[in-house]
């Protein structure tokens, strides 16, 4: 499986994604996140993920790197950095989100390969 992730900071702050009872490991944080789907890009997944998860388009999107995971039936996580046009004030599939500062990120149970991406 290969996903794609957008980290998108704002006045020192990171936005989180809390998953949804229906998503595998419920209640656990992280990153805007989507799967591609057969024949499409990375950038066009993340676009997606931001405009039916956040009802917001990406201004700016800057690859940053690639996670293996192990979960579930495992595979790869491609990291962005994401600029937004706007505020979004709708969120879908997630159960809540958080602007959160990158030293209380430990206070989140975030997923790993997330972990990885926000640190390097």
């Amino acid at each position: 499986m290969l996903a794609v992730c957008g980290i998108v900071r704002r006045k020192g702050r990171i936005l989180m994604c809390k998953r949804g009872g229906g998503m595998l490991f419920p209640g656990y944080w992280e990153l805007p996140t989507e799967i591609l789907e057969d024949g499409e890009t990375a950038e066009d997944a993340l676009e997606r993920a931001f405009f039916e998860r956040l009802t917001v388009n990406p201004q700016k999107m800057h690859p940053l790197g690639a996670v293996d995971f192990s979960y579930g039936d495992g595979g790869r996580i491609l990291g962005y950095e994401v600029e937004l046009c706007r505020n979004f004030v709708h969120i879908y599939g997630y159960d809540d989100f958080r602007w959160v500062k990158y030293r209380d990120l430990n206070r989140l149970r975030i997923l790993e390969p997330h972990v990885s991406l926000l640190t390097e």
